[in-house]
Parts: structure tokens; C-alpha cells; sequence
């Protein structure tokens, strides 16, 4: 498995809109909360998802074990995906991104990962990533918490909290 796997994964669900709320498109209802709970038995539908889908990603190709955060499965909570990665010593610096490293935002400025995705590509002033629960590039939605499965790009400062770069088994 490869962070190139990963990326593949990711890119499967591109377009994906989450379901639910008033408008039918708002409610953070994904097929991504549908595994979790079915791996975790946590029905956590209704919630933000970013997490969720990074950790989907990891199961399917099987690498749920580099993203164990919270359970065999992965994370839901980016603070604990931080930390995780964090005690294995495995944060990088952004510059040195990679297609497969799992990226983490601080939206609000706190010092607090608060959003998640996968790094796809490092452009050298950008990193081109695949986020859920995200808007699409040049939309007027939420970062954090805008309603599907888009590819961004992320220019390197303040709002980037960390980059981890999984143990992968190979690395390309």
C-alpha cells in the first residue's frame, strides 16, 4: 500500500454530497457515517464528517491500523488524529507533503486541528488535497464544514495545524 493508494481511494468519492437538513443537502447525512457505524456500532450521522471519510479512505485499502486515532478503524475527532500522529513522530513539515499524507486545518486560529483531508499533490507554494465535508474550490461555503467531497487547494500559512505523513510500507 502506498500514499498513492490512498489518494485513488479518496478520489472515488469525489463529488459525493452529503444529504439531510432542510434543503436535502445540509444535514451532514453521508455514506461515510453509514461505515463508521457499521465497523464501530457509533451512530455518528448528523455530525461533521471530515474525519469520517479520511478514515474510510484507510480502510479501503486496508491501512486502518496508521490512522488508529481513537479505535482499530481510525478517528473521528481531528485533536486525537493530531495526536495520534503526533506521539509516533510522524508530523512533517508542509513543504515537504507528499501524495497520501493526511493534512489537518486550524479554521479558527486556536491552535486546535478542527478540519482534515489527504494530501494529493504538493504543488511547492500549494498542496492540492481531497477533503469531505468541505465546499468546492472558489465556493462561498464553509471550510469546515461545507457538504461534500471536493478536491482544494491549500496554499501553505496559518491555517494548515499539521501534516502526518502515515508508516507507510512502501513509499512512492
Amino acid at each position: 500500500m502506498t500514499g498513492i493508494d490512498l489518494v485513488k481511494a479518496a478520489q472515488t468519492k469525489l463529488g459525493v454530497v452529503e444529504k439531510g437538513g432542510a434543503d436535502g443537502k445540509s444535514g451532514n447525512i453521508v455514506e461515510f457515517w453509514t461505515w463508521w457505524k457499521s465497523v464501530t456500532g457509533k451512530n455518528l450521522q448528523g455530525q461533521s464528517w471530515c474525519a469520517s471519510f479520511v478514515s474510510w479512505c484507510f480502510a479501503q485499502i486496508s491501512a486502518s491500523s496508521l490512522v488508529a486515532a481513537e479505535n482499530k478503524f481510525g478517528f473521528v475527532y481531528c485533536p486525537n488524529g493530531v495526536a495520534f500522529f503526533k506521539k509516533k513522530n510522524q508530523l512533517i513539515k508542509p513543504e515537504d507533503a507528499q501524495p497520501g499524507d493526511v493534512i489537518f486545518f486550524d479554521w479558527e486560529g486556536k491552535g486546535i486541528a478542527n478540519h482534515v483531508g489527504i494530501v494529493e499533490s504538493n504543488n511547492k507554494t500549494f498542496l492540492t488535497t481531497i477533503e469531505g465535508n468541505t465546499s468546492a474550490e472558489g465556493a462561498n461555503g464553509s471550510q469546515q464544514n461545507g457538504g461534500g467531497v471536493y478536491r482544494r487547494k491549500r496554499y501553505f500559512g496559518k491555517t494548515i495545524h499539521a501534516v502526518a505523513r502515515p508508516g507507510w510500507l512502501v513509499t512512492k
